[in-house]
């Protein structure tokens, strides 16, 4: 900077910004890649868990030689200054395996996201991947998504739907929201008043069946794999991701470690014949939050949601938990939840987009009918 007494010198251009290196990532990358991701807002994972999302994986002996786990950018450094993650998981389709490609926290360091569609590329352009599925997108990269992949076609992902378990501390966080002056001294009235309104005029919940049992279980077990094998028998003309035992250990494996998991059963006569696994996920604003992750059930005609949703709403209440939700309005397979969830929210983006590396295929997935979508696809309930 100068400081003499002549005229002043015009500005100093800002030095030429080398382009970044672009490699597959590898897992010694993890500090840097955790780095960078906590840098930019992201929610990072311990090592151990962040390995297993891969090793972990059912399909990763079958794919680990030619499938990159993602790509990173390097400086000139070597430091990483942008990466995007990719985990494969398994489709089924019309009696056909798809291999699936989800891409998983896309970030890039400010001065280098010029660059970062260098990682999109490689992603959407890598070799033995049938489909590309992401449900996390964010408002940052819609715009850029919504070039390069297409909208789900079923169902409304701009809207949740919920109820209220905890009436006072989410009575706190929406008089805070709203900036209504004493929440804390408010919170205890406006929460009853919610929950008297709630008990006079929400929708009656159905029991379940007569005979119809509901459990909750700890982990998958071998009935899965009945029920996945009847289930896919079912819906062969549908997408659908694989949900046997083992898919499900895996997926569900770092929340059931954490204790933020809850798989609810109902069965008949023994046979299990539908399933609703809930999620904890909670927002930085501080709402303690149950998701509906994903309803399963051999019995369309049957009343089984209401039963299992009745099941997580009680154990709700009684651990403190402010909502339960569900993300995605407008679906046929949750017209149910749709009639009796008495709250909706809307999202500032859309989540949920697709693409098949084939044509044809994405021409099929264009129609609405051959999905059966929810937040068990892409990575929207890894952790």
């Amino acid at each position: 900077m100068s400081t003499g007494s002549g005229p002043s010198s015009p500005p100093a251009k800002a030095p030429r910004l080398v382009p970044p290196l672009l490699r597959n990532a590898r897992f010694e990358d993890y500090a840097q890649i955790a780095r960078l991701e906590s840098s930019n807002g992201l929610e990072t994972q311990p090592e151990n868990d962040w390995r297993s999302v891969w090793l972990d994986n059912p399909l990763w002996p079958r794919l680990a030689d030619h499938c990159p786990m993602g790509w990173v950018l390097e400086d000139s450094a070597g430091a990483i200054v942008g990466s995007v993650m990719n985990v494969p998981s398994l489709y089924s389709f019309r009696g056909q395996e798809l291999i699936c490609a989800n891409g998983r926290a896309w970030v890039a360091a400010a001065e280098y996201r010029g660059f970062a569609l260098m990682l999109m590329d490689e992603y959407f352009n890598q070799e033995g991947a049938d489909l590309f599925v992401n449900t996390t997108v964010g408002p940052v990269a819609e715009k850029i998504l919504n070039e390069l992949s297409s909208r789900i076609p079923l169902g409304d992902w701009e809207s949740a739907a919920y109820w209220v378990t905890g009436y006072r501390r989410f009575a706190r966080m929406a008089l805070i929201k709203l900036r209504i002056p004493l929440p804390d001294l408010l919170a205890a009235p406006a929460g009853a008043a919610l929950w008297l309104k709630d008990a006079l005029l929400n929708k009656w919940m159905p029991a379940a069946p007569s005979g119809v049992v509901i459990e909750q279980l700890e982990n998958f077990d071998s009935r899965f794999d009945v029920f996945w094998q009847e289930l896919l028998r079912q819906n062969s003309a549908k997408l659908l991701a694989v949900r046997d035992r083992a898919a499900l250990a895996w997926h569900f494996a770092i929340p059931l470690r954490r204790g933020r998991l809850w798989i609810v059963t109902a069965s008949h006569n023994g046979r299990m014949s539908a399933y609703c696994i809930f999620k904890r996920q909670d927002p930085s604003q501080g709402i303690r939050r149950m998701r509906l992750i994903d309803f399963q059930t051999l019995e369309p005609d049957s009343d089984l949601l209401p039963p299992l949703i009745q099941r997580a709403l009680r154990r709700c209440a009684a651990e403190g938990i402010d909502v339960l939700d569900h993300l995605g309005c407008g679906l046929p397979k949750m017209r149910r939840l749709d009639e009796l969830a008495p709250y909706r929210r809307k999202l500032t983006h859309w989540p949920f987009y697709y693409r098949a590396t084939e044509p044809a295929l994405h021409a099929e997935l264009s129609q609405a009918q051959v999905w059966d979508p929810s937040s068990f696809d892409g990575d929207a309930s890894f952790e």
